[in-house]
């Protein structure tokens, strides 16, 4: 059931602005780190309970992988190559961001609640020795030309979560399939 609910397609895309299809590798203390895991994607998800459908454009942005220099004094060789937007590459983030394919691939089961700003949030993984990290996972999603994009504008592990009320990926989709609006926050 779980393997018809959803096709994969690594296809290219018209992307929007700012979206990059595929990360370059990065040199980083003597160690090459590639990204294809992050590249863009398209996943087709059938609603169990209606007969509609929905193929979402996903993009990752670097955030995934990457900080802010938060000493001020990072050196040049931390920065990952992104003229736009200077920021350190981080080993945790990255090896966090590994993740990133398998929730993709789980969305309609992930707890997505607002993330303030008209975005969304999912969060909650287990590494590869057994322990939970809250792992929070930044979409701003939207309708463009017909397709619906889910953009991962960052990613990181949090302290606490805190109470956050569940907001249906289903709902999500079928309001932007069908020009609705999104659902508010609580008050």
């Amino acid at each position: 059931l779980f393997q018809r609910q959803k096709r994969i397609s690594m296809a290219n895309f018209n992307l929007p602005d700012k979206a990059v299809q595929n990360w370059r590798s990065f040199r980083y203390k003597g160690e090459v780190y590639t990204f294809e895991h992050l590249n863009a994607r398209k996943i087709t998800f059938e609603n169990p309970k209606i007969p509609e459908s929905y193929t979402l454009y996903i993009t990752i942005s670097h955030h995934a992988f990457t900080e802010s220099c938060k000493s001020g004094t990072c050196s040049d060789d931390e920065y990952y190559p992104n003229s736009k937007d200077k920021r350190i590459f981080s080993a945790e983030r990255y090896l966090l961001s590994k993740n990133i394919p398998e929730i993709l691939l789980d969305l309609p089961n992930q707890f997505f609640y607002h993330g303030g700003y008209g975005k969304f949030c999912s969060c909650k993984i287990k590494k590869s020795d057994g322990t939970e990290v809250i792992y929070q996972l930044v979409y701003r999603i939207w309708k463009q030309e017909r397709k619906l994009r889910f953009h991962i504008e960052s990613a990181y592990p949090l302290e606490k979560k805190g109470r956050k009320k569940k907001v249906s990926f289903w709902v999500l989709c079928h309001n932007l399939l069908a020009g609705k609006k999104l659902p508010k926050p609580p008050r």
